[in-house]
C-alpha cells in the first residue's frame, strides 16, 4: 500500500518555461489540428495574444520534471505496476508562451480500492496549483495514480 502518512505532503517545485515548440508538439501528439496551436496570427485572430496552451499541456512539466519519480519512490510505490488513472485540469487564466509556470506537487488523497475481480489497488491523488511568473494562480492540476496489487 501506498504510504498513506504522506497524505499533505508537498515535494519539491516544478518550474516550466512555457515555449511555443512545445505547445505545438503537445498539439500535434494529441492529434489536435487547431491552427490556434500551430500559429501565432491564428491565435490573434481567435482573440488570444498568442499561442495558448492546449488543454492538456500541463501533464509536460509534471512529466519532465524529476518530481513525479521522487514522489513515487517517496510514496513507496512500486513503478512497475503503476497506471495512470486520470488528469483533471482547472484553468484560471491564459498560459503563453514565455510564461514560467511553478507548482509544489501535494499529496492530497490515497485510498484503497477493489476492482471488478476483487484484486486491492492503490489510488494517490497528487495535485499542482500552477502558478506564472507574477504570482498569479493560473491552473490546478490533479493527477491519479494507481498502483496495482
Amino acid at each position: 500500500m501506498a504510504d498513506s502518512s504522506k497524505i499533505g505532503k508537498e515535494y519539491a517545485p516544478v518550474s516550466w518555461e512555457v515555449e511555443r515548440g512545445k505547445i505545438r508538439e503537445m498539439a500535434k501528439a494529441i492529434g489536435d489540428p487547431n491552427p490556434i496551436y500551430q500559429d501565432r496570427e491564428a491565435a490573434i485572430k481567435e482573440g488570444y495574444k498568442d499561442i495558448p496552451v492546449t488543454p492538456t499541456f500541463l501533464t509536460v512539466p509534471m512529466m519532465f520534471s524529476t518530481s513525479m519519480p521522487t514522489v513515487i519512490n517517496d510514496l513507496k510505490i512500486n513503478f512497475l505496476m503503476v497506471l495512470h488513472g486520470e488528469e483533471q485540469y482547472e484553468y484560471y487564466q491564459e498560459i503563453y508562451p514565455g510564461d514560467t509556470i511553478t507548482a509544489v506537487p501535494k499529496v492530497v488523497n490515497i485510498e484503497e480500492k477493489t476492482n471488478k475481480s476483487g484484486k486491492k489497488m492503490d489510488m494517490v491523488t497528487i495535485e499542482l496549483l500552477y502558478k506564472n511568473q507574477r504570482g498569479e494562480n493560473v491552473a490546478r492540476a490533479r493527477s491519479l495514480l494507481v498502483e496495482r496489487k
